[in-house]
């Protein structure tokens, strides 16, 4: 027994993986927001910053009606997808949706953005180069949208809460992106985490010993060939060939590593979630007790990725526990 279960935890692993990665397309069957669109003025499609081959990044901005002349406070929301899919799109009943409503009667703007998702082609640093470009963008243009660029906040989930979380933690001299914006600030005076990963390593089981890999793919090769995927995707490198470089990269973007440049955090986590588990926060709460930063876990019973299987009313304290974090972390003018 002791041999063939460390196959079954690694069978188990990739076959979660996998579904974290396709999971994002049954969002497609599901209809926009017209809550948000009722309660906000809402200006889409507005292009933040252009890529390498002058594709325009998008974002879009919900502002809260009749409000007077102060500058808002933004909240920049940052989608999930496995880095592979998503997108700015806001989708009506479900928790994001109800968060960015609260976030709107507290005279909060928010801010969806699209970044560059993984392929082929596409890998890191490109997403979070992107991440940290609209927190810059917001400074060049606080004037023009009436946005406060001393009261910046993050939010992301899931692979959308790493990116955040990193945004956050790095220094502005780390994953520069567009030459525009780069002589604005991509700091930021805290961060929301709904389950993100905090250890690329330990997410994507870099170090796994070849003979289970091995176990795995006698198992299911189209298994082993999607992580193979995820991984080229993520860092440019085969898994098995380059596997330094691999691991490197990982260490690279993984926020747990950075504990010195570390903001007011609140992590929300299931402690059901197979995808990225709960030790992925608490192990970044024991980075942020340690470096003296205020932080604060909520851990959801039952849980499970994405809060699917979450009641309703735990739900809404999920939203005004996010949004009274927010309201608490405003810098006076």
């Amino acid at each position: 027994m002791k041999s063939i279960l460390p196959n079954r935890r690694l069978f188990t692993y990739f076959f979660v993986l996998i579904f974290s990665v396709f999971s994002t397309l049954a969002f497609s069957q599901k209809k926009k927001t017209t809550i948000l669109f009722e309660k906000a003025n809402v200006e889409e499609n507005i292009a933040y910053k252009t890529d390498e081959n002058n594709n325009k990044i998008l974002l879009d901005i919900y502002t809260p009606k009749n409000t007077d002349t102060k500058k808002l406070p933004v909240v920049i929301y940052v989608h999930g997808g496995a880095w592979v899919e998503g997108s700015k799109l806001i989708y009506g009943d479900n928790f994001i949706e109800n968060t960015i409503s609260k976030l709107l009667d507290q005279n909060f703007a928010v801010i969806s953005i699209n970044y560059r998702l993984v392929t082929k082609e596409i890998h890191f640093n490109a997403p979070i180069q992107d991440t940290k470009d609209a927190v810059r963008w917001v400074r060049k243009n606080s004037d023009q949208y009436h946005l406060d660029s001393n009261n910046i906040g993050m939010w992301g989930d899931s692979a959308g809460a790493h990116l955040a979380l990193l945004s956050a933690y790095t220094n502005d001299n780390k994953f520069v992106g567009d030459s525009t914006l780069s002589k604005y600030s991509a700091r930021v005076n805290y961060v929301i985490d709904n389950f993100g990963p905090t250890d690329m390593n330990r997410l994507l089981h870099t170090r796994a010993p070849q003979p289970l890999l091995f176990t795995v793919g006698l198992i299911s090769k189209k298994i082993i060939e999607i992580r193979g995927k995820l991984i080229k995707g993520i860092t440019g490198f085969d898994a098995k060939e380059n596997k330094k470089e691999v691991i490197e990269i990982c260490k690279d973007i993984s926020p747990l590593l950075y504990s010195e440049n570390t903001v007011p955090t609140l992590m929300i986590h299931g402690n059901k979630d197979k995808i990225a588990p709960l030790s992925h926060s608490k192990r970044l709460r024991r980075m942020l007790e340690k470096s003296k930063t205020e932080n604060s876990l909520i851990i959801i019973k039952k849980g499970t990725h994405g809060f699917s299987t979450t009641d309703k009313t735990e739900l809404e304290e999920i939203s005004n526990a996010m949004v009274n974090f927010a309201v608490a972390h405003q810098q006076a003018p």
